[in-house]
């Protein structure tokens, strides 16, 4: 599955280059009071209100939109002074209460790293030896120069292990689209009707109920795995 990047670069932002490509930093907001339907717009807006402070290059949130607000491979002022000049992406994650926009959230935020580091040329890897994706703790426990220990007691508090998140970025997500199932049934003339379902727009029924409904016999071929319908003489 892939998903749409909504760029819009943020205006006035510092254009200074790394000094070498190593890492893609995973972070959350950190904000437990902005979890509601406008989440993400906050967080965005409160960044660009604030950028000369602070500013990564990705937001992810509502429900799996990505926003990219900053360059890619430029400074950004995301995970301190000693990870910045190593970081080719920083992507924040805003929070939300709803668990089932945190699968989607989540989703998007696992493809997008794993974007993000095979772009740069590094490892697929979270907090491994060397170049790879790191989360914000990372930096803080091995770098220094931040005190900030994101993403991984939000993840948590949603039900995401730190062993699970390590093996979503080895290995990705697969999302499966919910499939619509409706009851129906066919009418074969006014009075005689059988059960049937729609799925994805198209109506399933059970071939033994149709040849009831038709007088017909059923019989199935174990050697050739096929079934057919005889008339009833």
């Amino acid at each position: 599955m892939s998903y749409t990047i909504e760029k819009r670069l943020m205006s006035g932002l510092p254009n200074y280059a790394l000094t070498a490509v190593k890492y893609v930093i995973a972070h959350e907001s950190g904000n437990g009071n902005n979890t509601g339907p406008n989440a993400l717009e906050n967080e965005i807006a409160y960044m660009n209100r604030n950028k000369a402070e602070a500013f990564t290059s990705h937001w992810v949130g509502g429900g799996g939109r990505i926003v990219q607000i900053a360059p890619v491979g430029r400074l950004q002022y995301g995970c301190g002074p000693k990870g910045n000049p190593f970081s080719y992406a920083q992507v924040e994650l805003a929070r939300t209460n709803d668990k089932e926009q945190f699968k989607k959230d989540y989703a998007a935020y696992i493809w997008l790293l794993r974007e993000l580091a095979k772009e740069a040329g590094i490892p697929v890897v979270l907090d491994g030896a060397g170049k790879g994706i790191k989360s914000h703790r990372w930096i803080t426990d091995n770098l220094k120069g931040t005190t900030h220990r994101d993403p991984y007691s939000y993840l948590e508090s949603m039900g995401i292990t730190e062993e699970q998140f390590k093996l979503d970025i080895k290995n990705g997500i697969e999302i499966k689209e919910e499939v619509k199932i409706t009851e129906a049934k066919v009418m074969l003339n006014d009075t005689k009707t059988i059960p049937a379902v729609i799925i994805d727009g198209r109506t399933h029924v059970q071939v033994r109920e149709l040849a009831e409904l038709l007088g017909l016999k059923l019989v199935y071929n174990n050697d050739s795995k096929t079934a057919k319908l005889y008339e009833v003489k």
